[in-house]
């Protein structure tokens, strides 16, 4: 594909401003929200500072909790999601492998840049957002369970699940038990703190927490 066939070439005038709205909406939340705190940024401020009507915000989101987190149309799309499955090794333990593949999927909507490092440290601050995010890329974990169903389908065979559970089943079950590690990694250990963690600092967290719910897991027979 030449850069002049890339998507945000062939978009209409009309999508290519609802898209830079929608960005922009996005930015100011998540700056305001740092700024000013989750609670105290209102939604005629993100508007104020995004250049639109507040009437205008919700036609884009509808809080100023989901405009920080972005949503689903805003994030990657199925072709994104089959990209990082064909990239990874699926070769190790299967709870292991569908959550680094979670963790992996979700970071892709993040962004990059200074919103990304300003909404990863609102994540860190408000874990309530964390399940905000999950509930708001539902259509993601969709796609992630349609590309692994038929790569893991020889290593489903061989879980012993009740009668009649289809191979969809089982990994939607691992997709949603995958969830906990990544929100236990967003939230803070007691006593800590100090400055908002890195992005490498970040994955650090995450597999700890993941060690420590496959330990919960293998010790009382979950």
């Amino acid at each position: 594909m030449t850069d002049e066939q890339t998507p945000a070439a062939c978009e209409s005038l009309r999508d290519r401003k609802a898209r830079l709205t929608r960005t922009a909406i996005h930015e100011a939340a998540v700056r305001l929200a740092f700024e000013r705190g989750l609670d105290a940024a209102t939604v005629a401020q993100i508007a104020d500072a995004a250049g639109i009507s507040p009437r205008t915000f919700f036609n884009y989101f509808a809080s100023k909790e989901d405009a920080i987190i972005g949503s689903a149309a805003s994030g990657p799309d199925e072709q994104a999601v089959r990209a990082v499955v064909a990239r990874t090794d699926l070769s190790g333990p299967l709870l292991t492998v569908v959550a680094r593949l979670v963790r992996e999927v979700l970071s892709l909507s993040l962004g990059d840049g200074e919103s990304e490092q300003l909404r990863r440290a609102l994540l860190v601050r408000h874990p309530e957002l964390v399940q905000r995010r999950v509930d708001a890329n539902t259509a993601l974990a969709g796609a992630l369970i349609d590309e692994l169903v038929p790569l893991l389908s020889s290593r489903l065979a061989r879980l012993d699940v009740p009668a009649g559970t289809t191979p969809r089943d089982t990994v939607r079950m691992l997709v949603i038990i995958a969830f906990a590690p990544l929100r236990h990694s967003f939230v803070p250990a007691a006593g800590d703190s100090g400055p908002e963690p890195t992005a490498q600092q970040m994955h650090e967290r995450f597999d700890r927490s993941l060690d420590l719910f496959t330990s919960v897991l293998e010790g009382t027979h979950l």
